[in-house]
């Protein structure tokens, strides 16, 4: 397939070293043809929207040397020199799928259209279409790649984009591997009141492997010691961020995720609930939100009260994760929670979209029949977060959030018309 472009593009990409990209498979050219198609006559005032879309979608993850251009109203040209071919052509997937589910509703097999750059000549882009075989092994290669974050992986390129405030600590296990670990902060939107006044502290953990490569750590499997570590460190972070009287810092309430496994032992209780009451010294109670993560799927509610009782009285409330869409909550309506929170990404979530899409209102609706409010994290697409305000989730958060606010502690208004906001 050979591509018209302008000759001025083809000179800028030259000069770019794109043909040596080219050469080494780690150019794609992304097509949102597809579209086009659906909106027919509309085209002209969709257009500047999805290459908005598009173009800040790849930036947020962007490597130092990527480089997006669009050729024309429809293709756009992905330079990823420094991935490998296989990884180039996964982070390309993800975004074509983004981008399509969002305007779409959905990312169909057929709309996936992708080529890979050959060469650039002077007549153009010599270009491949990517099969469906070729698709399947990106997506499998998307397990091991850790520049996704879509995936469970660690989100590796938020570490050299501004997302402050975040800090970077080593959490020490005796007889293992440290956990490098980096926390930062999401945006909470809270649906009814229609603003942004609270923050998710998030954790990216990682450990190095005997051969040097680096796989994700699973936080919820660590034993009570290194959960307990991880989650005094947290605290720590929350503290400097949080300031006091002389450096006071941002006003903004901040959910604080502590994991059960560290109170499940007297020794690693202790010293949680000491460092909780240090950093609730000051008045600053009333600025931090709970939430209580890592909970087993069939906890008996006495023992989900029983952990709540013992961190209840160091923030304004406590909220707790669900270990999947499908918990029955309703059970939990004497447990001493305000509210439960959901995941998309969790393990025991939905394997598709459209699956996740069916399950939101049945969890909706077990939280208010056990009296809780109902939040949704991990939201990453138009659709879901729609769907989820539609259901009557009470607060949301996930990139598709962040993407529109920034991670800038600030409080700030946000109402569901900015969820159509490109």
């Amino acid at each position: 397939m050979l591509a018209a472009v302008s000759s001025s593009i083809t000179d800028m990409l030259r000069h770019t070293g794109a043909d040596e990209a080219a050469q080494r498979g780690q150019v794609q050219l992304v097509s949102v043809t597809a579209i086009r198609e659906a909106v027919g006559d509309r085209w002209a005032r969709h257009q500047p929207l999805v290459e908005d879309f598009v173009t800040r979608a790849f930036a947020r993850n962007a490597s130092e040397d990527d480089l997006i251009v669009r050729v024309n109203d429809t293709d756009f040209l992905l330079i990823q020199p420094s991935r490998t071919p296989m990884g180039a052509l996964s982070r390309s997937s993800v975004l074509l799928r983004e981008t399509l589910t969002f305007f779409l509703g959905a990312a169909e097999a057929e709309n996936i259209n992708i080529s890979v750059v050959d060469r650039i000549s002077d007549d153009g882009l010599e270009a491949t279409r990517v099969t469906g075989d070729q698709l399947e092994a990106a997506a499998a290669e998307r397990t091991g790649d850790l520049a996704q974050s879509r995936d469970g992986s660690a989100p590796w390129e938020r570490f050299g984009v501004a997302r402050p405030p975040r800090k970077m600590i080593a959490v020490k296990r005796p007889g293992q591997g440290d956990i490098q670990t980096m926390f930062y902060l999401d945006p909470v939107w809270h649906v009814a009141r229609e603003a942004v006044v609270s923050f998710v502290v998030r954790t990216v953990a990682v450990q190095h492997l005997a051969g040097g490569d680096v796989e994700p750590v699973e936080i919820g499997s660590l034993t009570s010691g290194a959960a307990a570590e991880l989650t005094i460190q947290r605290l720590i972070f929350l503290g400097e961020l949080l300031g006091d009287e002389d450096r006071p810092g941002p006003s903004i309430v901040i959910h604080a995720p502590v994991s059960m496994n560290a109170l499940s032992y007297s020794g690693t209780r202790t010293a949680v609930l000491g460092e909780l009451r240090r950093l609730v010294k000051g008045g600053r109670r009333d600025r931090l939100i709970i939430e209580l993560n890592h909970v087993p799927e069939g906890v008996p509610e006495s023992r989900l009260s029983e952990v709540i009782a013992q961190v209840r009285s160091y923030a304004r409330g406590v909220l707790v994760r669900a270990p999947s869409l499908a918990t029955d909550v309703s059970v939990w309506s004497r447990c001493g929670a305000v509210g439960v929170i959901h995941e998309t990404q969790s393990q025991g979530s939905p394997s598709s979209e459209k699956a996740t899409l069916a399950a939101l209102p049945g969890a909706v609706e077990r939280a208010r029949h056990a009296g809780l409010s109902a939040g949704l994290y991990g939201v990453q697409s138009g659709s879901v977060a729609l769907a989820a305000w539609s259901a009557g989730f009470s607060h949301l958060s996930g990139d598709h959030i962040t993407a529109r606010l920034g991670s800038d502690p600030v409080a700030q208004r946000f109402t569901v018309m900015d969820l159509y906001r490109k």
